[in-house]
C-alpha cells in the first residue's frame, strides 16, 4: 500500500457568545436585527497539519503507515460545507432544513471565496462561511451529527469522524478531541460558534470514520432485518449467532479479478447472542435479530455472504449462505401495511430445520471441484457424465473413447508426452479421443453434462476447468483442431478452439457463466458443434462449479469465442 500522508482539518468555532439586542434596541448592529428568541450559527474552517499524531493511539491498535488516509486534497479550494444538524439530541428525526429537497437531512453553507487567511498563523489557510438565513434559529438543544468540507464539484474534501461504531470500529475519533455527535444549546439572542474538527478524507477508510460512504451522501436508506435457527439432526433449533457482509455487486464479473475485501463492504456486522458457556459445547441461547441499512437506488445490486460464528468470540466464522440480490428484492420484505421490514429467516441445519423464509434471496455455498487424481474412471468422478466409452486401450487408436491419465501417452502412444494442468507427474487428467465415425446417429456428440439443481430463476454459477489440445495439427481437412460448444440449458454461452487460445499441448484454464432459467435447473453440456470429430483429441482437468464470483479471478478465458 503506497504511504500516506495524514492530515487534519478544524472547523473551529471559538466558544464565543456574542450578546445582540433585539431589533427595536439596536436597529443598526451590523450582523443585522437578531430576535429575542432565535439565535444564529457560523462557522471557521481552519487546516492543520496532522502529521505528527500518525502513530496516536486509536480504540484498537496503533496506526502505522498505509492505516490512515492521504491528504491529497490539500490544494482543492473548498466551496461549502455539508452538515446533518438534529432539533433536539441525537435521537431526534428533525433535523434543520436549508429548503433544499434534494439533501434530504442536510444542510450546505457556502464558503466566502476571500483567498487565502491564516487567522491561527499555522502556515495552512483558513476559510469563513456565508451567514445563513436557514441557521436564524429558535433557542432550544440542537445535534450536529455530520459534517464534512466539500470543493464545488461535491466532492468530500475533509469529513468530521463520528464515534458511531454500527459498522466496526470508528478508529479516528480519537483524533479528534470531539467526535460527532455533538450538542449545542443556543441562547436567546447570541450568534454562536462551534468548534468542530475534521480529517482528510478516502473514502476506503469511510468505516474508519464511523460511516458508511452512503451516509454522508445522503441517499435514501432501506433496511433488512435478520433473524436465524441452526437445526440438530435430530430436529432441535437452536438461534444462530451470525455475520453478514454485504457489497456492491461489482459489473465486471464477466471480466474476472472481483475481489470482496472487509474494507469495501458496505456493511460487517453481527447480531448478539448469549452462548451457555464458553466450552467447545456451548450453544447459544439467546440472540437478537440484526437489521442493517442499504442504499435505496434503483437497480442497485448487492453481494452478500452470511456466517455462523461457531463459538464465543468466534470473528471469522463458518460460510453458509452467498449470493447477489436487489434493492427491488430488499423492497419485498417490507409489509405496508405494518410499515415494516418483515425478517429474512434463515435456518442452517438438519432435515428438520425448513428452509429459508424467503430461498432466493441467498444461495447455499456450492463449490465441488474434481482434479481426477482420486477416480479411475467417470464412475469415481462427482462431476459430470459423457456419452463416451470407457477405453483401456493404450497401443492404437482408441476413436470415441476416453481415459483417465497421469501422462497423455499412457492412452495413445501417438499423443504428446503431457502432465496433468498442474504438471504434476502423479496427477491425473481426462482425455478425449475424437472419433471418425457417427457412433451414435446424431451430429453432436457430448463430451461432458452436469445438471445443477437451483433453487431460484437467475442464480448464477461459475464452472472453471483446465483444457488442453493434442490433436496433430492439421489445417488442410477443416476440423482436426479441437473445437467445443458450451451450452447451458440449450443456449449457446461459448464456441472456441482451444489451439486459438493457448495453441498445441499447452494448458489453459476457461471459465463459464451459466445463469438459471425459470425451470430451476442448469443444464450445462461441452460438446463436439460439427459432425467431423476426427481429431477432436483434448484433455480436461480441475472442474470447479461454484455460486463464488471470485471463482473466475485468474482464469485466462472467460465464455471464450462468444
Amino acid at each position: 500500500m503506497k504511504n500516506f500522508k495524514f492530515c487534519l482539518a478544524f472547523v473551529a468555532i471559538a466558544a464565543m457568545f456574542m450578546t445582540s439586542c433585539s431589533k427595536d434596541n439596536n436597529p443598526d448592529d451590523p450582523d443585522g436585527p437578531g430576535g429575542e428568541n432565535t439565535s444564529s450559527l457560523s462557522f471557521e474552517v481552519f487546516l492543520e497539519d496532522f502529521e505528527d499524531k500518525r502513530a496516536a493511539q486509536t480504540k484498537n491498535h496503533i496506526l502505522g503507515e498505509g492505516e490512515v488516509p492521504s491528504c491529497e486534497n490539500e490544494d482543492t479550494v473548498p466551496s461549502f460545507i455539508r452538515a446533518v444538524i438534529a432539533i433536539g439530541d441525537e435521537n431526534s428525526t428533525n433535523y434543520v432544513d436549508d429548503g433544499d429537497a434534494s439533501n434530504a437531512e442536510a444542510v450546505d453553507i457556502g464558503i466566502i471565496p476571500v483567498g487565502d487567511n491564516d487567522n491561527d498563523g499555522d502556515g495552512m489557510p483558513n476559510w469563513l462561511t456565508y451567514e445563513e438565513s436557514f441557521l436564524e434559529l429558535e433557542n432550544g438543544e440542537y445535534t450536529i451529527i455530520y459534517f464534512d468540507v466539500r470543493n464545488s464539484a461535491g466532492e468530500v474534501l475533509y469529513i468530521a469522524p463520528s464515534s458511531n461504531d454500527s459498522y466496526g470500529p470508528a478508529n479516528f475519533e480519537n483524533f479528534v478531541e470531539n467526535p460527532l455527535p455533538q450538542s449545542v444549546q443556543l441562547e436567546n439572542g447570541t450568534k454562536t460558534y462551534i468548534e468542530l474538527e475534521v480529517l482528510c478524507y478516502d473514502e476506503v477508510f469511510a468505516q474508519e470514520y464511523g460511516y458508511l460512504f452512503f451516509d454522508f451522501e445522503m441517499l435514501p436508506l432501506q433496511y433488512i432485518c435478520i433473524f436465524g435457527n441452526e437445526c440438530t439432526d435430530e430436529g432441535r433449533h437452536y438461534p444462530s449467532n451470525f455475520m453478514i457482509k454485504v457489497w456492491e455487486y461489482p459489473s465486471n464479473t464477466d471480466s474476472g479479478n472481483v475481489t470482496f475485501n472487509e474494507d469495501d463492504a458496505f456493511v460487517v456486522a453481527s447480531n448478539n447472542a448469549v452462548w451457555s458457556d464458553e466450552g467447545e459445547n456451548a450453544v447459544v441461547t439467546q440472540a437478537s435479530p440484526l437489521c442493517i441499512a442499504l442504499p435505496d437506488r434503483e437497480g442497485q445490486v448487492f453481494y452478500a455472504e452470511l456466517y455462523i460464528l461457531d463459538s464465543p468470540g468466534d470473528t471469522q466464522g463458518t460460510l453458509i449462505r452467498r449470493g447477489d440480490f436487489t434493492a427491488a428484492e430488499i423492497d419485498q420484505l417490507y409489509d405496508s401495511e405494518t410499515e415494516q421490514y418483515n425478517y429474512w429467516h434463515f435456518r442452517e441445519g438438519g432435515e428438520y430445520c425448513g428452509e429459508d423464509s424467503d430461498p432466493c434471496l441467498l444461495a447455499s455455498v456450492v463449490n465441488e471441484s474434481e482434479d481426477f487424481n482420486n477416480a479411475e474412471s467417470f464412475g469415481d468422478v462427482t462431476i459430470g457424465g459423457t456419452e463416451y466409452a470407457w477405453s483401456e486401450t493404450t497401443g492404437e487408436d482408441p476413436y470415441g473413447t476416453y481415459n483417465i491419465v497421469t501422462n497423455a501417452q499412457e492412452f495413445y502412444s501417438g499423443f504428446p508426452s503431457l502432465l496433468d494442468a498442474d504438471n504434476d507427474s502423479n496427477g491425473k487428467f481426462v482425455v478425449f479421443d475424437g472419433d471418425d465415425l457417427n457412433p451414435n446417429g446424431t451430429l453432436r456428440r457430448v463430451y461432458f453434462s452436469e445438471n445443477i439443481p437451483t433453487v431460484c430463476d437467475g442464480d448464477v454459477y461459475y464452472i472453471t476447468m483446465d483444457l488442453v489440445d493434442i490433436s496433430t495439427p492439421n489445417e488442410g481437412d477443416g476440423g482436426n483442431d479441437a473445437q467445443l460448444e458450451i451450452t447451458a440449458n440449450g443456449a449457446q454461452i461459448a464456441l472456441f478452439e482451444i489451439s486459438d487460445l493457448a495453441g498445441y499441448d499447452t494448458w489453459t484454464k476457461v471459465g463459464f457463466i451459466l445463469m438459471a432459467d425459470g425451470s430451476g435447473n442448469i443444464d450445462f453440456e461441452i460438446s463436439d458443434p460439427d459432425g467431423n470429430w476426427e481429431g477432436n483429441d483434448f484433455g480436461m482437468d480441475n472442474i470447479n462449479i461454484s455460486n463464488d464470483p471470485t471463482s473466475l479471478n485468474d482464469v485466462d478465458h472467460i465464455n471464450p469465442g462468444i
